[in-house]
C-alpha cells in the first residue's frame, strides 16, 4: 500500500468483544517505525464495533506498525505501507518559519489569510458548496471553525439558532453523555477538513466555545470529560495535515462561567500531538491577550488595532502574530459587525504591513435575513473587501515577504506604511493621498541608484504603472496605492 508523504494512512480494525463504553473502556495505540525511529499514536472507536488508527508519515520510505490494545482482538496487529512523494497540492503541514512567519513542511512560504466560518460545517450541502467556492474564489488560506454548534444569546440582529442534524454526543439537549461520542458527527466534520485541504485552506479548529447559553448544553464538559474530548480529537484529526488547534474562542469570556486550565490543555496538545500542529488561543476583544507559553506556536489575538499592537506582540512574544478578528465587514448594529469595506481592507493591509497576518469576516444580514450570515453559517461572500484581499495576497506573494520588516522611519502614521529588505526592496502601502510628500528609498549616502517601481491600485485591483526612478522626489503617495521598489 502506498501513502503520500504528509498524506493519511488509515487502519480499520474490528472487534466483536462487547464493551460497556468502548470510548473509555478500550485502550488502542500503534507504534509506527521508520528508519529505526518509533512514533506512537492513539486509535479511536468509530462505532459499530469498529476501531481506527490514523497516521501521517513525515518522510518517504517504508513504515511498519504494530498495535497495542487492552482488547485482545485489536492487539498485536502488524503491517506495513510505503510512503511516497507527495502529489500536487500536498506541501505538508504548516510550520513556523524563522521568528515571524510560516511555511509548509516542504519549505514553501505560507501566507495566512484567514476567513471566519464558525459553523458552516453542519449546514446543508448547497450552503457548504457555496462556502468552499467563496473561500477559493477569494484566495483565503485559513478558515476559523468551531467543533461544536454556534449559538449567541441576546443578539437580536443576528439569529444563530440552527440545530445541527446530529450532535457530537449521545443523549438529549442539556443532558448529553460527555463520555459517549457520536462518530457520525465527527466523520462529517472530517469531510469538511478534507474539503478545505482540496482548495488549499488550513482548518483552524476551535476546540472550546462558550456561547451555548443553555441552547444545547454542549459547553458543560468537566475537566475529565474535556481531556477525553481532546484525546478523541487528537486521534481522529491529528493525521490531517491542514489542521491547526485553537484552544478557545474568547477564552476570557469562557473563564467567567467555567474555569479551564488553558495551560494544561495547551501542554497536553503539545505533548500528545505526534505531528506538532499549530497551536494558539483567542481572546475577547478588550480582554487580555493570553501570555506567552511554550505550547503556543503563534499569537492569535482579537482587536481592531492591526498595526501598532501587532508589531508590539511580535516584539514581545517573538512569534508569528495573527489578528484573527479585527471586527467584521457587515451591516449589523454592533461595533464588531458593522465595518465598511474600506475600513476592513485598510485593517487587513495594516496587518500585512506590520509583518503579520489577519483574518476576515463578513456579517451581512441581506434582505432582512438575520439568520444566514456568512461569518457563522457560510454561503456566498457578498461584501466588497474579500476580492480586494485576494489582490492583497497576490501582491504580498510577489515579494519575499518573510524577509521584509516594517520601517517606521519611512512611514507617515497609518496613511503610508513601509516594509523593506535592506535597501534593495521596498513595499509601500498608501491609504491616503499626501500631496507634496515623497517616499524615501536608496542608500544612506544619498547616492542615486536606479529602482524599478511597480504601482498598484489596491482598491480597483490592477497594476497602474511600471517605471525606473533614481530619486525619492519622483515618488508621491496617492490614495489606495501600493508601490514595490526593486533595486536594479
Amino acid at each position: 500500500m502506498n501513502v503520500e508523504r504528509w498524506g493519511r494512512f488509515e487502519l480499520r480494525l474490528r472487534s466483536d468483544t462487547s464493551h460497556d463504553n468502548p470510548f473509555v473502556d478500550v485502550e488502542l495505540r500503534a507504534c509506527f517505525t521508520h528508519d529505526g525511529n518509533e512514533q506512537w499514536v492513539d486509535g479511536f472507536y468509530d462505532g459499530e464495533q469498529n476501531w481506527v488508527i490514523r497516521y501521517m508519515p513525515g518522510e518517504t520510505g517504508e513504515y511498519r506498525f504494530v498495535t497495542s490494545s487492552s482488547d485482545p482482538e485489536l492487539d498485536a496487529r502488524e503491517g506495513a505501507f510505503l510512503s511516497v512523494d507527495p502529489g500536487p497540492g500536498n506541501r505538508g503541514p504548516v510550520r513556523v518559519r524563522g521568528r515571524d512567519h510560516f511555511a509548509y513542511a516542504d519549505g514553501t512560504p505560507y501566507f495566512a489569510m484567514g476567513a471566519t466560518v464558525y459553523a458552516w460545517f453542519y449546514r446543508p450541502e448547497e450552503i457548504r458548496r457555496r462556502t468552499l467556492e467563496s473561500l477559493e474564489k477569494h484566495r483565503f488560506t485559513k478558515a476559523r471553525m468551531l467543533v461544536f454548534p454556534k449559538h449567541i444569546k441576546g443578539i437580536e440582529a443576528a439569529d444563530l439558532s440552527y440545530d445541527p442534524p446530529i450532535y457530537p454526543y449521545e443523549g438529549e439537549k442539556n443532558a448529553f453523555d460527555f463520555r459517549r461520542f457520536v462518530p457520525e458527527y465527527f466523520r462529517e466534520y472530517e469531510k469538511r477538513i478534507d474539503e478545505l485541504a482540496s482548495i488549499g485552506v488550513e482548518a483552524d479548529v476551535i476546540l472550546f466555545h462558550q456561547y451555548d447559553s443553555g441552547m444545547w448544553g454542549l459547553d458543560q464538559l468537566n475537566d475529565e470529560e474535556a481531556l477525553l474530548y481532546l484525546r478523541y480529537m487528537l486521534a481522529r484529526l491529528g493525521s490531517f495535515r491542514n489542521v491547526w488547534w485553537s484552544l478557545a474562542n474568547e477564552y476570557n469570556i469562557i473563564q467567567r462561567s467555567r474555569w479551564r486550565d488553558w495551560d494544561g490543555i495547551g501542554n497536553f496538545l503539545m505533548e500528545n500531538d505526534p505531528y506538532g500542529h499549530m497551536r494558539s488561543i483567542h481572546n475577547w476583544t478588550f480582554g487580555p491577550i493570553y501570555p506567552d507559553r511554550a505550547w503556543m506556536t503563534h499569537v492569535c489575538y482579537q482587536n481592531p488595532n492591526t498595526y501598532q499592537l501587532l508589531m508590539e506582540l511580535k516584539r514581545s512574544y517573538g512569534k508569528p502574530v495573527i489578528n484573527d478578528e479585527y471586527e467584521y465587514e457587515g451591516n449589523l448594529p454592533y461595533n464588531w459587525g458593522n465595518s465598511g469595506a474600506e475600513l476592513t481592507l485598510h485593517r487587513h493591509w495594516l496587518s500585512a504591513m506590520a509583518g503579520g497576518y489577519g483574518t476576515h469576516g463578513e456579517c451581512f444580514a441581506i434582505d432582512g435575513n438575520i439568520r444566514d450570515i456568512f461569518w457563522t453559517y457560510g454561503g456566498t461572500i457578498t461584501g466588497q473587501s474579500a476580492p480586494r484581499l485576494a489582490f492583497l495576497r497576490t501582491i504580498i506573494e510577489s515579494v519575499p515577504y518573510w524577509e521584509m520588516v516594517p520601517d517606521l522611519t519611512l512611514s507617515f502614521d497609518l496613511d503610508v506604511c513601509c516594509l523593506r529588505r535592506g535597501t534593495d526592496l521596498y513595499l509601500y502601502y498608501c491609504r491616503a493621498a499626501m500631496p507634496g510628500k515623497r517616499l524615501s528609498f536608496g542608500t544612506e549616502s544619498g547616492s542615486r541608484v536606479a529602482y524599478e517601481v511597480t504601482t498598484y491600485d489596491v482598491w480597483n485591483c490592477r497594476e497602474t504603472d511600471s517605471r525606473i526612478v533614481t530619486h525619492p522626489k519622483e515618488i508621491e503617495a496617492t490614495e489606495w496605492t501600493v508601490m514595490i521598489l526593486r533595486k536594479l
